[in-house]
């Protein structure tokens, strides 16, 4: 086509590597870039990485999908390897490394389109009522009064609600931040999800009550402890007022609807649990 490429012995793991260092840690938050590591680290280098970049061609990358769906992976993480790889191979491109993108060459799976999980409303009450004085429990009921992320609620600060001084007043509260667990980093403190995330979220007179119990809770807690009350500001910790393992709550969650028999469903399914007409009445 005109243009002109030095040849170079650059491999596509030493490519990869170079990437994220310049680009990617550079442009994407700690978690986005950590999820980047781990599926360059277990599907992408050992299949490829030792393949000279501008030599290689649309079977080598076609092979990881197909090896990867061979050993039972979703098709879902299979997107997300190709999503990793053409945007890298894209920047190789935009660098003068390669004339073309591989990646534009190959077909990977389409989406899985899954049925939404979901509880009826019966089981959702049976779920709070077991979970009631559980060290999550607020959280929960917490959860289904908001429609909030688990990085969301774990990374809300006191700072961000307001609550009203009368009583059957509604409060309010800023979703400004979240909290994620990122391998190599700990405990991360970071902007929502999207732009669309950042959001308002009025709270119902009865979501002030529970959030008023979770402080006087707190409260004593924090005499408790004294000295060695960790002062965080965030609504929802551990006992010493250190922030919670976002993880963690997830377990917990899974635990207890295997311990009582529920339907299957994941924390996240409380989201959509919370978008329901009929239990923001019921809630």
């Amino acid at each position: 086509n005109g243009s002109h490429v030095d040849k170079s012995k650059q491999t596509v793991s030493q490519f990869i590597d170079q990437w994220l260092v310049t680009y990617v840690t550079t442009n994407c938050t700690a978690r986005t870039s950590s999820g980047y590591e781990g599926n360059i680290k277990r599907y992408i280098n050992p299949s490829i990485g030792s393949v000279a970049i501008q030599s290689l061609r649309p079977d080598h990358v076609q092979n990881i999908y197909s090896a990867m769906l061979e050993r039972g992976l979703s098709k879902t993480t299979v997107l997300h390897v190709h999503r990793i790889l053409k945007e890298a191979l894209g920047h190789a491109v935009k660098w003068g490394i390669l004339t073309r993108n591989v990646a534009d060459s190959v077909s990977p799976p389409r989406r899985e389109e899954k049925e939404m999980e979901m509880w009826d409303i019966p089981t959702i009450h049976k779920f709070l009522e077991l979970s009631k004085g559980t060290r999550f429990g607020y959280l929960y009921k917490f959860a289904l009064s908001t429609g909030m992320r688990r990085s969301e609620i774990s990374g809300l600060k006191w700072e961000s609600v307001e609550m009203p001084v009368g009583d059957d007043e509604k409060g309010s509260l800023g979703v400004v931040s979240a909290l994620h667990r990122i391998e190599g980093h700990g405990l991360v403190e970071a902007e929502p999800k999207t732009k669309g995330s950042r959001r308002s979220i009025t709270l119902s007179p009865k979501t002030v009550d529970l959030l008023r119990a979770v402080r006087g809770t707190q409260e004593l807690r924090r005499i408790e402890f004294g000295s060695l009350w960790d002062n965080t500001g965030f609504v929802f910790t551990h006992p010493n007022g250190t922030p919670l393992i976002p993880d963690q709550i997830t377990q917990d969650f899974a635990s207890i609807s295997k311990r009582h028999s529920l339907p299957h469903l994941t924390f996240q399914g409380l989201r959509h649990a919370y978008a329901t007409l009929a239990l923001k009445k019921s809630i």
